[in-house]
């Protein structure tokens, strides 16, 4: 349910949707999007989607006593605006009220850290002026919705923006102006769906086209954006400001490169550091320590650092803020004490770039035992790349020392596992089918010495399911 700010009556709506009205004009008070809570001063879009059409519900909207509905098709029995595309119109509703209300506007994308860098901001910025991205609604609809949601008194709103296909932003960067972007990084989670890793570039990219004259973007994938499209060397780490001209030229303002190591005393917690750059002259020093939770926040926690400085945030500001971010979220690296033991729920999704680190933590961090046990679920989304992602993974898997045991769930990984030259070798690997019993004798097996264990798959595997038969399993 949304509170159209500036729109009281249905004339005045169907002029901002560029709709006609059918029927009389009244007052309303809200937009809803599910007929089932329509009122009498409620108006319901009948939006569509690959997997539903709002349509057939105008008339239960109606029934409902709602006032009116908004729909593109012209046979409705009942009062209604009729337009060419409700999802147009509930843009069209979105751009009124973000240029009615004009908040500081961040969108943030990326292929990884989205929600990371959202939750980070979130917590520097006033909680109670401050609308946020909820959960995960942060494809085309959830942007629109989270825009509808700000009020008079909204001082920063904060979009999380998720493509699932090429061309997702072109019309949200069209109709949408931002004061900064955010992007976290480029790899190929996804590329199964958008074809090509240029095209994943392609449309992150298109949401500078929302950047207003004078705004600023701040990102973590490319050498130097305002020069080449060429993306970070693997071993640099660097943040990139740039200023947006009047012209819409990309412009760098900034770059740190940077270090970050763990503390050798506290899990969780890192030291982050300037490092200085040959190329560019380091304009910034800092030293702090924050409980990160996994090494790649580091970065998260420098983007939201360097957009807040652009805002006005001092350092030391952001700095406590982020000490009190409850680091990592649920399911994402979110690490547990099991009596003598460390279980990280890393199963909210995985892609290549995401297990190398979650391993490249597991692995590196001196804080964790030297007992190693991985449950690693199939990677999705990977197109054509799919059998050479997954078996590049497991061979990275075989080679690595200290880990006592590895459970492999799913058919990706399975024919990975077949295609190895001699997999009765790596006799720590055990695979499972999704729906197959737990291999509980192996695993306590591998228990004997302090461990730490480490879930990770895709969204569509549900790997989180093993968190609890685990757990019932530790002693």
């Amino acid at each position: 349910m949304f509170e159209l700010l500036n729109i009281r009556d249905l004339k005045t709506l169907a002029e901002v949707v560029e709709g006609e009205l059918k029927g009389e004009n009244t007052q309303f008070e809200n937009l809803v999007i599910d007929s089932r809570i329509s009122g009498k001063t409620s108006v319901f879009i009948a939006l569509h989607g690959e997997i539903f059409d709002g349509n057939i519900y105008c008339s239960e909207a109606l029934s409902n006593g709602c006032c009116a509905v908004i729909t593109n098709d012209p046979n409705i029995i009942g009062r209604s605006i009729l337009v060419k595309d409700t999802y147009m119109a509930l843009l069209k509703l979105a751009k009124n009220q973000l240029n009615h209300v004009n908040p500081k506007t961040l969108a943030i994308t990326g292929s990884n850290g989205k929600t990371t860098v959202k939750e980070m901001i979130g917590c520097i910025l006033p909680s109670e002026t401050t609308v946020i991205t909820k959960d995960n609604e942060n494809n085309e609809f959830g942007i629109l919705y989270t825009v509808l949601k700000i009020k008079e008194s909204t001082s920063h709103l904060i979009l999380e923006c998720g493509a699932r296909k090429n061309g997702d932003f072109d019309l949200i960067a069209k109709y949408l102006d931002f004061d900064a972007l955010v992007l976290t990084n480029l790899n190929n989670s996804h590329i199964g769906i958008f074809g090509s890793e240029e095209n994943i570039q392609k449309t992150k990219l298109k949401l500078i086209d929302g950047l207003k004259p004078g705004g600023v973007l701040v990102e973590a994938a490319f050498k130097d954006l305002s020069k080449s499209g060429d993306k970070q060397e693997i071993e640099e780490q660097r943040i990139n400001t740039y200023l947006i001209s009047e012209n819409s030229k990309v412009i760098l303002k900034d770059s740190w490169l940077y270090n970050c190591s763990s503390n050798d005393s506290e899990l969780g917690v890192y030291i982050i550091e300037s490092k200085s750059d040959k190329q560019i002259e380091q304009k910034t020093d800092f030293k702090f320590s924050l409980n990160l939770g996994i090494k790649h926040n580091s970065q998260n926690a420098l983007l939201g650092l360097a957009v807040s400085r652009e805002w006005g945030i001092s350092k030391r500001s952001v700095v406590n803020a982020l000490d009190n971010f409850s680091s990592p979220q649920k399911n994402r690296f979110y690490q547990m004490k099991v009596g003598r033991h460390i279980v990280i729920d890393d199963s909210y999704n995985a892609n290549p770039t995401s297990v190398r680190s979650a391993l490249s933590e597991l692995f590196g961090n001196p804080n964790y035992p030297e007992n190693k046990v991985v449950i690693l679920g199939d990677m999705y989304e990977l197109g054509d790349a799919s059998d050479e992602e997954h078996d590049k993974v497991l061979d990275e898997l075989i080679k690595l020392d200290q880990l006592k045991l590895t459970i492999l769930v799913g058919e990706r990984l399975k024919k990975a596992y077949m295609r190895l030259k001699d997999p009765h070798q790596a006799n720590h690997i055990v695979h499972i089918e999704r729906k197959s019993e737990f291999p509980h004798e192996q695993f306590k097996e591998s228990l004997k010495d302090d461990s730490v264990i480490l879930i990770k798959g895709s969204r569509g595997m549900k790997m989180e399911r093993f968190l609890e038969i685990i757990i019932g399993n530790i002693q």
